[in-house]
């Protein structure tokens, strides 16, 4: 017994060492931002970090399906910030943004997009202008500019609100969006582990896994291209389709049949799915195999649950948040900006002023006219505290505002280019990569499983016959001779 437990010790780790799963040209391109969309194309770069997504492909394709763990994920955080080669971000380290040094970390942040940075330009401008107006009026410092301060006010509570519960609504919208997706891909999964439970035949199952994987690629294509108002954001579709055929995901003739499907949202994913709808439905197993009803019902059940979150998503990027709700949000935030960088050039230019005159009092230049020196110095310390919060106001209240606007426009559009979108390549990828390894996986297992199981069948073999000679040395009759 323990000789028959080494020799399948020996033999496990020698199919560890040798395995592979079943080769793929494209499984270490499938990384985000690599092959498909728009300018990065044709433009594949090998990631050079051993915590991206890239490097588990790589593992998995060079060192055989048992080299993938998680630790490829456990040094993934060595930055505040680990992103994709297309700049899209992966994952953070959360336990940074607990120090100071979070404060550093501008270049991915909501203050640094561009209709941020828009706003800063805009409204700094705006209030330069309006302080230099100010600042050359006659007795400019007699300005009282508390009762513009109390009108914005009333504005910046009402906007507070309805921006609170614009961005709520947004990540309700975003999350849902998300789950659907995640869920589309995790049907996928299931239906490819159904798949192998009734024994389908190999040739038969790799072309349902194409066609998965194909599907998920032409779905994140179509889905961020639905808003998109002119071509400059819109995926090259043809293109997309090229490359899989080329790739062999698909055929040329699929291709050129789904080049000619413009019809609806999603309309070629669609019609993707109703061809792994037939094959499904009509499987082709392995010689000697049936597949029981129930397990063929689940398996068109799954089939039919893809197709489901494909519509629920298609539902959540179509349906926009109404517009009359956006837009006056949106021109009460800009509207609020407006105001506010008035209101702190009226302020600003008026304590400049105010500033100036008490500067020439002090020093000598121009008569107190009956205000001491003691008096003419606090003015002047108030006048500057107030030029000094008047630009911490112009500088950071409208890009508060405008950050929080963006962010609720990201959470409701969440698939495209930017780096704040959701890295759905990525997620397609390790789909890929999933079923290849469950691929890899049950076929080794099963044929462990065989021959251990032939080693016992040899075993109780050995075991009878040896019993059955003990019997005929017993034998005192001459039975074992017949």
């Amino acid at each position: 017994m323990d000789a028959i437990k080494a020799k399948f010790s020996a033999m496990t780790q020698s199919q560890e060492d040798t395995e592979s799963p079943r080769e793929d040209p494209v499984s270490a391109r499938l990384e985000e931002g690599v092959p498909l969309l728009g300018k990065m194309m044709h433009t594949p770069r090998d990631s050079a970090r051993k915590d991206t997504f890239a490097y588990a492909c790589k593992e998995i394709k060079t060192k055989g399906i048992g080299s993938y763990s998680h630790e490829v994920y456990d040094d993934a955080c060595l930055s505040l910030i680990d992103k994709a080669q297309n700049g899209k971000v992966l994952k953070y380290d959360h336990d940074s943004l607990l120090t100071p040094k979070s404060i550093l970390s501008l270049s991915m942040s909501a203050f640094s997009q561009k209709p941020v940075l828009m706003t800063l330009a805009y409204c700094t401008t705006l209030c330069m202008l309006a302080a230099a107006g100010v600042f050359f009026l006659p007795r400019a410092r007699k300005i009282d500019t508390e009762k513009f301060e109390a009108f914005a006010s009333f504005l910046k509570v009402f906007i507070g609100f309805m921006l609170g519960t614009y961005v709520t609504g947004a990540f309700t919208r975003w999350w849902s969006s998300v789950t659907t997706f995640e869920n589309f891909l995790s049907n996928v999964n299931l239906m490819m582990f159904m798949i192998h439970t009734i024994r389908g035949r190999s040739d038969w199952r790799i072309k349902v896994e194409k066609y998965c994987v194909c599907s998920g690629y032409i779905l994140n294509a179509e889905i961020r291209s639905v808003h998109a108002v002119d071509d400059t954001g819109k995926t090259n579709m043809p293109e997309l389709l090229d490359w899989l055929a080329e790739n062999d995901f698909l055929a040329q003739e699929e291709a050129n049949m789904l080049k000619s499907c413009n019809i609806g949202v999603c309309c070629r994913t669609r019609a993707i799915w109703s061809w792994i709808g037939e094959l499904v439905s009509h499987p082709e197993v392995e010689e000697g195999m049936h597949v029981p009803p129930p397990l063929l019902v689940r398996t068109i059940v799954l089939c039919q649950s893809c197709i489901e979150q494909v519509e629920l998503l298609k539902m959540n990027v179509s349906m926009q948040v109404p517009f009359m709700y956006a837009h006056l949000l949106s021109m009460l935030v800009h509207a609020n900006n407006t105001l506010v960088a008035l209101i702190c050039g009226i302020s600003l230019g008026s304590a400049l002023n105010e500033v100036r005159m008490r500067s020439e009092q002090i020093s000598g230049d121009r008569g107190m006219n009956g205000h001491s020196e003691v008096s003419s110095l606090e003015q002047l310390y108030g006048a500057g505290q107030q030029v000094g919060i008047q630009i911490v106001t112009v500088l950071l209240v409208p890009m508060c505002y405008v950050a929080f606007l963006h962010i609720a426009h990201m959470l409701c559009y969440p698939f495209g280019d930017q780096c704040y979108h959701l890295p759905t390549e990525t997620f397609i990828s390790r789909l890929h990569v999933d079923l290849q390894q469950m691929t890899g996986q049950r076929e080794f297992f099963r044929q462990k499983h065989a021959d251990w199981k032939a080693m016992e069948i040899e075993k109780a073999k050995q075991m009878a016959k040896d019993k059955l000679g003990d019997e005929c040395e017993d034998d005192d009759e001459g039975d074992c001779d017949d």
